[in-house]
């Protein structure tokens, strides 16, 4: 029986990985369309809002400076209206293509429906509540789906983002009935919270809110996927081994290391002027990336990139073999154990 289970599931868990990767592509499309989006709207209010300036008065000026700073006056003059206009209306049009498409945002409700739909067949048995738990907000989604493609772009903003809402709220509900902890409760709740000041949002501009519905509802599918990710891994056995191997103090070490390197480097490297662009340069050097926008043409420079790439390379190489070694020899000892 259980050989026919784990048959039964693994498709369903491949779709389910398949599912979580549509969602996170569409939905940081998305994101990044309604940002553009409600930047543009911003942008065009703060226009509306600006009076209208006075035309400049003419100015006579001396003889032999007339032409010099004429020509230097429309060199570096300001944007004209027209050119203003132009921008506005290339932005614009921009705009309306990104818009007038629905099927981004209609996919992405899609895969979102499917995959609270999937997630509550899967955990089915964990807890007999979770088919509401997950059904309720399959069926919010999918109906978002059905409302993009019906009633158009502009027009869906408002109901989506207040179908939205709910079918997250309806998720974190539910999870409190299930795990009545106060940590947990408090910590749904304060996501609550950030809902209702998201559907808020909605007297401001139907856009924001749902780029903040969306914003949230990543940092839960992130937390979902973390969450699958450190389900198999015994955190009790990772505490010990972080305590035995000391790899705390020694990625403190590296971390003290990088931060005085970084701090010292554009003192005499003119290509790295800044700290951040030195903890960057360290970090490539560290992880052994190398992505090229940087590099030490000193000798000083040269010398802290040699010591600070040997050091990374052993530190990293070897905490992780000893991690993975210890985390084997201690899960299997404290599993027989457990026998």
């Amino acid at each position: 029986m259980q050989t026919k289970k784990a048959k039964n599931v693994l498709p369903l868990k491949f779709v389910h990985g398949l599912l979580l990767l549509l969602v996170l592509s569409t939905m940081i499309s998305m994101m990044i369309n309604l940002g553009f989006s409600a930047f543009m709207n911003v942008l065009s209010r703060m226009q509306d809002e600006l009076p209208e300036t006075a035309p400049m008065q003419e100015t006579s000026l001396p003889a032999d400076t007339s032409r010099e700073s004429t020509t230097e006056a429309n060199d570096d003059s300001e944007i004209t209206p027209e050119k203003q206009a132009v921008i506005s209306s290339q932005m614009e049009d921009v705009l309306v293509e990104m818009e007038s498409s629905t099927l981004l945002p209609a996919g992405m409700y899609l895969s979102l429906g499917l995959l609270f739909l999937l997630i509550a067949i899967l955990t089915r048995h964990e807890w007999r509540y979770n088919l509401f738990r997950y059904g309720i907000g399959a069926f919010l989604f999918l109906v978002c789906t059905l409302i993009f493609l019906l009633a158009g772009y502009q027009a869906a903003l408002l109901p989506v983002a207040i179908l939205h809402a709910l079918a997250l709220m309806t998720d974190h509900v539910f999870a409190i009935i299930m795990n009545r902890r106060t940590r947990s409760a408090l910590f749904r709740g304060g996501f609550i919270l950030l809902l209702l000041f998201s559907v808020s949002l909605l007297f401001y501009d139907h856009t924001v809110a749902l780029f903040v519905l969306l914003g949230l509802t990543l940092v839960r599918i992130f937390y979902y996927i973390v969450r699958i990710s450190f389900s198999q891994i015994r955190m009790d056995v990772l505490r010990k081994i972080l305590k035995k191997t000391y790899a705390l103090e020694i990625l403190l070490g590296l971390m003290m290391l990088i931060i005085a390197f970084s701090i010292v480097l554009p003192q005499f490297e003119f290509g790295i002027p800044t700290f951040g662009d030195a903890l960057w340069y360290c970090f490539a050097i560290v992880t052994t990336i190398g992505f090229g926008d940087f590099s030490a043409v000193t000798v000083p420079g040269r010398i802290i990139s040699v010591i600070l790439g040997i050091y990374g390379i052993v530190v990293v190489a070897l905490i992780t073999s000893i991690i993975v070694n210890f985390y084997s020899e201690t899960k299997n000892n404290a599993d027989d154990k457990e026998k």
